[in-house]
């Protein structure tokens, strides 16, 4: 309640007379005022036991004594009259007017009568209106985030003590950071940029304005993010997509917003970028193979055990720092065991560019796929081997080594493309060692499948020392041979040193199997002959 001030004053008696009279001495007392008419009386005051002095009133020098006694009857004593001659009026209807100022006091403004004497014995004016400037608590430190407003009723903070209604304006000390705007009674403060400021809160009652302040912080809020896959506890088998899609929001505006993937404790991996305006979609499609999952051509992750749950994990941080909570997917896989490739030890035979040896060795694949092998020479084309019942084999001809070091890789792939391979090393000398004796052996293929006869022509230099043999057997028996004799013998024309020898040799029956072989020697590796030319007929 307003409070008002006081002035508090004595309250003085007054009384109305019932009579006006005249009485000796040529003086007259008069109803609402004393008005005296002195005919050269003096007045003294009174003997006897009269009490108060209530006034004294003067007219031409003379003075009037008047009293009240305990029974409120007004005496008079004039002075000339007989001493015992007293005068007496009686008075009715007593009544107050303000008397002298005694203090101020401040109370409401219905403490007391105003105007009058009141039940205290006091005369009371009420004055002007008392008025004090509006009382306040504090406003603790407050707490937002960016972009997201906060209000405050004021009300609940400020007040009157006359209760008088009260208008609020606020202000920031960096608009930057924070706005502070005021409707009625609630401040909105909202946050613009990360930091500090301080908020000036105004409260007046059209008198006095009263004022406080309080620390605002302006903090990030953090992104959020939603996971659409993978699903939990899905498992991956060879060549398999691992699939993490969803997307993210942040409440700030303008903000970069980027999304991470981490596979364990892997390295991570950005999901997606994008602006914090709108949602921000993100997809990443790894793919499962060979133990480990891959971006494209890149690994992301060491290689994973089977029978263990491995971790993703996903979260979206902001360009202000604030991060999403983790959201985590398990996950199982099932590596891709390699095949299985051995090789049988290599024995290299053979002196001429013909001979040939083998190399063989087995395939498997543990998980049961589907295998394929092939070699490859110095680096050339790869060459398919066929698998039988877990074997292979092929056959290298010394005329396909290059002199030095040769290199044979075996590769074997499974159905996952999961390859694994041997290589072989093998040296090829040239050997230069002179031959002194040497073999030759060439089959005789006739035109009607088999022939009973063999005719045969030979130019060889005069001085070579030959021996000629033929075998005639059918397919698949063992060969036998027969050592020919020249039948002649003759020098060549225009050849100098070159004869020709005729052989001549006939079977049983026909044969379809004929080997003529040739044997030669020389003593000294000085000596060069040679066979000019071998020809025949077959019959």
């Amino acid at each position: 309640m307003a409070k008002y001030y006081w002035n508090r004053y004595n309250a003085k008696v007054q009384y109305n007379l019932v009579e006006t009279f005249v009485e000796k001495g040529g003086w007259t007392f008069i109803y609402g005022y004393h008005q005296l008419n002195f005919d050269g009386v003096q007045f003294h005051k009174p003997d006897g036991p009269e009490t108060t002095l209530v006034s004294v009133e003067e007219e031409m020098g003379k003075s009037l004594y008047a009293y009240i006694s305990n029974s409120l009857v007004y005496r008079f004593q004039v002075v000339g009259v007989s001493l015992m001659d007293k005068y007496s009026v009686t008075p009715s209807n007593p009544y107050y007017i303000q008397g002298s100022f005694i203090t101020t006091v401040q109370a409401e403004e219905n403490a007391y009568i105003n105007n009058t004497r009141n039940s205290d014995g006091y005369w009371y004016v009420r004055g002007a209106k008392v008025n004090t400037a509006p009382t306040f608590t504090q406003i603790p430190t407050q707490s937002t985030k960016k972009d997201i407003p906060i209000t405050i009723n004021l009300a609940n903070y400020f007040s009157d003590p006359q209760g008088d209604a009260l208008t609020y304006t606020a202000s920031s000390g960096n608009p930057s950071v924070s706005t502070a705007t005021v409707s009625v009674s609630t401040l909105t403060l909202t946050g613009k940029e990360i930091g500090s400021v301080w908020i000036t809160v105004n409260a007046n009652d059209g008198e006095f304005t009263t004022s406080q302040g309080f620390a605002l912080n302006v903090t990030n809020t953090a992104p959020t993010v939603s996971v659409t896959s993978p699903n939990a506890n899905m498992t991956l088998y060879e060549n398999d997509i691992f699939n993490i899609a969803g997307s993210a929001a942040d409440v700030n505006a303008n903000q970069s917003v980027t999304i991470y993937g981490q596979v364990n404790l892997e390295q991570r991996v950005v999901l997606g970028i994008g602006l914090s305006n709108a949602p921000i979609a993100f997809s990443k499609k790894l793919k499962f193979k060979g133990g480990r999952l891959f971006d494209g051509e890149t690994a992301i992750t060491g290689s994973l055990i089977d029978g263990v749950p491995h971790t993703l994990k996903i979260w979206a941080q902001d360009s202000d720092g604030g991060q999403s909570p983790i959201t985590e997917r398990a996950f199982y896989v099932v590596p891709n065991r390699p095949p299985i490739l051995t090789v049988d030890a290599v024995q290299p035979s053979g002196i001429i560019n013909t001979d040939k040896f083998s190399i063989s060795g087995t395939a498997s694949d543990p998980d049961k796929n589907t295998v394929t092998a092939a070699y490859r020479l110095n680096g050339g084309n790869s060459v398919e081997l066929e698998i039988v019942e877990g074997k292979w084999a092929f056959d290298i001809t010394l005329a396909q080594l290059q002199v030095g070091q040769n290199t044979i890789v075996v590769e074997l792939m499974d159905s996952y493309d999961f390859k694994v391979s041997k290589t072989i090393k093998l040296n090829k000398n040239e050997v230069n060692t002179p031959i002194l004796q040497s073999v030759a052996r060439y089959k005789i293929e006739p035109p009607k499948g088999s022939a009973k006869g063999v005719l045969l022509f030979i130019e060889r230099d005069e001085d070579m020392e030959l021996e000629v043999s033929l075998s005639m057997t059918l397919a698949g028996e063992q060969e036998q041979y027969v050592v020919l004799t020249p039948e002649n013998t003759a020098p060549m024309p225009n050849q100098n040193g070159v004869v020709e020898d005729t052989f001549y040799h006939e079977a049983n029956e026909p044969k379809n199997n004929i080997i003529l072989k040739l044997e030669t020697s020389r003593e000294t590796v000085d000596i060069n002959h040679k066979i000019h030319l071998i020809s025949g007929v077959v019959e």
